[in-house]
């Protein structure tokens, strides 16, 4: 039985032998798998992603109005509610185009690489109302189409807003300034630099006056009720003064009394 005890257990540590050594080649196999798929990856250049698109940028502006030379004004009135009429309006622009001097004013629109139609607007933008009735608020500004004379299509259209505030002086400076700003978008359109008043008048528009309002408002009330507080008082005085005389007209005898 001895002999066949051991033969047993060679074979079973033969078999144990060649499992592991299986195993230990199949692991050192897959190693060295691993370690070439690490090397070959490595090796690969890395290819940069596609370069992603740009963002977009502002649309062009027709090349026409930088190229062009000459300009043909043409006076397309006024509505109703614009506050000057519309030959003022005319006349102001255009001697603001012809001191810039940058465009030809020409006197036909065949002469003209560019038409400039000119509309004064004063569009209904709100309305209030009350007892006494519906009221419309109107914000009045100048219009200018510019147009391709050939096709007579319109490349752009400028508004310029004109602000209404203060007295006649006040509001021909806004004027002025509404003008100024309308000549300073077709520069802008035009590829032309604006100095420093210019771009400040852009953004320039009237301070609001609620607060000396406000304040004025507070006064006269407040002076109002002075006021009357003075004649209510002084009314008080008259009338004591007048029981008193009634009463001494009664009995003499109280108004002798001596003064302690």
């Amino acid at each position: 039985m001895k002999p066949a005890a051991s033969t047993t257990l060679h074979r079973a540590l033969r078999t144990i032998a060649a499992f592991l050594s299986f195993a230990i080649l199949f692991n050192q196999s897959v190693r060295a798998a691993t370690i070439h798929q690490v090397a070959a990856a490595a090796q690969t250049p890395q290819v940069p992603p596609p370069p992603q698109a740009p963002a977009p940028s502002q649309a062009p502006v027709p090349t026409q109005i930088a190229a062009a030379r000459t300009i043909f004004l043409v006076n397309n009135g006024a509505d109703a509610n614009f506050p000057i009429t519309a030959q003022d309006a005319y006349s102001r622009v255009y001697a603001a185009l012809q001191a810039w001097g940058h465009f030809q004013l020409v006197s036909s629109p065949d002469q003209a690489d560019l038409v400039f139609q000119l509309r004064d607007i004063a569009p209904v933008t709100g309305v209030y109302g009350d007892r006494a009735g519906t009221y419309a608020i109107n914000s009045p500004a100048f219009q200018l189409a510019i147009k391709d004379p050939k096709s007579n299509v319109t490349l752009w259209t400028v508004n310029s807003p004109v602000q209404i505030a203060g007295r006649k002086a006040a509001r021909a400076r806004w004027l002025d300034i509404a003008v100024t700003n309308l000549v300073s978008r077709v520069k802008v359109l035009a590829n032309q630099p604006l100095d420093e008043t210019e771009t400040a008048n852009l953004t320039t528009y009237p301070h609001s006056h609620g607060t000396g309002f406000t304040i004025a408002l507070i006064a006269i009330t407040v002076g109002a009720a002075v006021a009357t507080g003075l004649i209510m008082k002084h009314a008080f005085d008259d009338k004591v003064s007048s029981q008193n005389a009634a009463l001494c007209a009664q009995n003499p005898f109280f108004c002798n009394l001596p003064t302690p």
